[in-house]
């Protein structure tokens, strides 16, 4: 053990000494002291505390998982309009409620942004006062926004977006129960309608027991979705497509309506947030197990048919849209036009050079580009006629899909089995 005469020699050596110099390398600049005091102090407000009312919460929280398992709400990613007061988000896998929030613009370094203070209250009982762009970050990094309740038969935006007096109602996406007597259609559980309508359900379903398509009886409204900036049409279309191995399949009267599906009613939820959300891609609906089943791939993956020899025909190259693109494959447009401008008329016309004259060209094979993107997908597609409209409209009518090379998710959209390639 050292002794006191020892600990002397050792503190009085001269590397212990420090001259004025030295000394000046341990001083805090003061703007630094003041940074810092106010850091400290930011956190200290920021800090999560014991929420005292915390009864007037916990149900809400309860609630809100149980509206998650159920396909009431869904989970979305963090846009600074879509976190508002009494909006639930979750972060690194716990649940908060924005309480209330003061929000305004500010200058943050040189730019200005939103900020200010908020109280949040968390699913483990605590709350805290943490600031606008925290929270952002803390959502941003590993978490979500979780949409508001879409609650059986009130009307709710499929956006993903905060919907503004601006945004106009594209129509309601609705699903459908029987009260069908007749024992064909009584005794089959989870049978649904998924439909769309332009004008109020209520009102497209009033004569529901004498037109075939609603089984010639009344129906329940179980859900209906008022659908703003989606195409409703195209959104049924791809709902159909996902559900056909679990299509419902009687004859009413002359008819077999299209429109009925044995499929759980969670599932059906799920899978129209997912439509939304574009997320549903990586899935197929799993008849068997009645679920959502998640598919694996490589991204880059691409599902081709054989080449078809075109030689000898004249091929035209146009670009379409997404859903142009998915209803030409299915057969559900039979005919693509365009209007001669003088951007298009090369290409839409021959010039003969004998007489100086140009002739609209007429295509065996029109080759259909899908947008502009480097991996794009392709088909071509037979041509059976093209017309000309005065005075600069011309239509293609279109035949068989000879030949497509799409990405594995478009595949997978379009319902295309590799087993038929």
């Amino acid at each position: 053990m050292m002794n006191n005469k020892e600990l002397d020699d050792i503190l009085n050596d001269p590397i212990f000494t420090l001259n004025d110099t030295e000394k000046e390398l341990f001083h805090l600049p003061e703007a630094i002291k003041q940074g810092k005091i106010k850091k400290q102090k930011a956190e200290e407000i920021g800090k999560r505390k014991p929420c005292e009312n915390f009864e007037d919460y916990a149900a809400l929280f309860v609630q809100v998982h149980k509206d998650l398992k159920e396909g009431r709400r869904r989970l979305i990613g963090f846009k600074e309009d879509n976190l508002q007061e009494k909006v639930f988000f979750i972060a690194d896998g716990v649940m908060g409620y924005v309480d209330q929030l003061d929000v305004d613009n500010r200058q943050i370094k040189d730019r200005v942004r939103k900020d200010g203070r908020s109280r949040v209250i968390y699913e483990d009982g605590t709350e805290s006062n943490i600031l606008f762009r925290t929270i952002g970050k803390n959502i941003t990094k590993n978490g979500y926004i979780v949409t508001a309740l879409n609650d059986g038969n009130e009307l709710a935006s499929l956006s993903g977006e905060q919907v503004t007096e601006n945004d106009e109602a594209q129509g309601w996406i609705y699903i459908l129960r029987s009260k069908s007597e007749d024992e064909r259609i009584a005794s089959v559980e989870n049978l649904y309608k998924i439909g769309f309508t332009t004008t109020p359900v209520e009102q497209r379903i009033s004569n529901a027991k004498n037109e075939s398509t609603y089984l010639m009886a009344d129906v329940e409204v179980i859900n209906t979705y008022k659908v703003y900036n989606i195409n409703v049409q195209k959104l049924e279309y791809l709902l159909h497509l996902f559900f056909a191995v679990a299509r419902f399949h009687v004859k009413v009267g002359d008819a077999v309506p299209e429109e009925w599906f044995v499929v759980p009613l969670p599932i059906i939820r799920q899978a129209i947030a997912r439509f939304v959300d574009g997320s549903i891609v990586n899935y197929r609906y799993n008849v068997e197990l009645e679920a959502l089943e998640e598919i694996v791939f490589d991204k880059n993956e691409r599902v081709r048919t054989k080449k078809t020899d075109i030689q000898g025909l004249e091929v035209l190259t146009l670009t379409v849209k997404q859903p142009h693109f998915d209803f030409i494959y299915h057969g559900e447009q039979d005919i693509e036009s365009r209007t001669l401008r003088a951007t298009t008329i090369n290409k839409l016309t021959r010039l003969d050079k004998a007489t100086g004259k140009r002739y609209i060209r007429q295509p065996n094979v029109l080759r259909l580009y899908c947008g502009y993107s480097k991996d794009r997908d392709v088909m071509l597609v037979e041509v059976k006629k093209t017309e000309f409209e005065q005075p600069d409209f011309i239509m293609y009518h279109l035949g068989r899909v000879l030949e497509y090379d799409v990405k594995k998710t478009t595949a997978i959209r379009l319902g295309i089995s590799e087993e038929n390639v």
